[in-house]
């Protein structure tokens, strides 16, 4: 694993584990648990100077996420009825953004970086 330098690795990662898919069948919530465990996130830079690939892990625990790293990291996220999430993550004086879904033990999304004027987009599978 990479030493994690830049916040959009963990917006990535966080945007991925929290989303719970919308179910097949009308008319029944999602299970906001479906998605619990540790997930591992790799984040790809798009444009911009975030020139550096990152890789690291998530937990999952009733929907939330959480960090599973050693960096001083606040993420926070919501996520709406029809199974996207958006993520922010804050880690010193750099905030990061980040949307995505998960669908089944795979989850996609973009991460945007307006401090470090960079963009990319992460993948994240459950362990």
């Amino acid at each position: 694993m990479r030493t994690l330098r830049h916040v959009p690795a963990v917006a990535a990662i966080c945007m991925a584990f929290a989303v719970p898919p919308a179910t097949a069948q009308s008319g029944s919530a999602p299970d906001a648990t479906m998605h619990d465990g540790i997930w591992r996130v790799a984040t790809e830079p798009v444009t911009g100077p975030c020139s550096k690939r990152m890789e690291f892990k998530l937990a999952v625990e009733d929907g939330q996420i959480s960090y599973a790293g050693i960096w001083p990291v606040d993420a926070s996220g919501t996520v709406n009825p029809v199974g996207l999430i958006t993520i922010r993550l804050v880690r010193g004086e750099e905030t990061v953004s980040a949307k995505g879904l998960v669908r089944g033990d795979t989850a996609s999304g973009d991460w945007v970086s307006p401090a470090k004027n960079c963009t990319g987009s992460w993948i994240a599978r459950r362990a």
